[in-house]
């Protein structure tokens, strides 16, 4: 044997011996385990809230059922508050304020009152 053989030989047994002495160290713990079980959770829990029973085809016709009496009892609703307020109001139509005549002012109000009131005229 040479001796470049034997060096080569050395630093290849030197270089397996480490391979294999990283595998027991854990450098990070037991972290990618940990978040390997997180993620399947999570993804666990995601899977159950999306699942519903029936086809495609069977699940839309359930949901425009439902939404077919939600939008129905609204409108029952509205038509019920609408009679409400309808048999609320007394008369035909709405109330129209009266149109207020224009008053005189003779100064009589300021007399009730009781204060001197001035006559307008000319100065003697």
């Amino acid at each position: 044997r040479s001796v470049d053989h034997d060096a080569k030989a050395a630093t290849v047994h030197r270089l397996k011996r480490r391979r294999k002495s990283s595998i027991n160290i854990m450098s990070r713990g037991d972290q990618r385990e940990r978040d390997r079980a997180k993620r399947q959770a999570k993804l666990a829990k995601e899977g159950k809230n999306n699942q519903r029973e029936g086809t495609p085809l069977q699940r839309n016709a359930d949901d425009k059922a439902a939404l077919a009496a939600k939008v129905a009892a609204k409108k029952a609703k509205k038509e019920a508050e609408e009679a409400a307020a309808a048999g609320a109001k007394s008369g035909s139509g709405p109330v129209k304020p009266k149109k207020a005549g224009k008053k005189k002012d003779d100064g009589l109000d300021l007399l009730d009152a009781g204060l001197a009131v001035k006559k307008k005229g000319k100065k003697k």
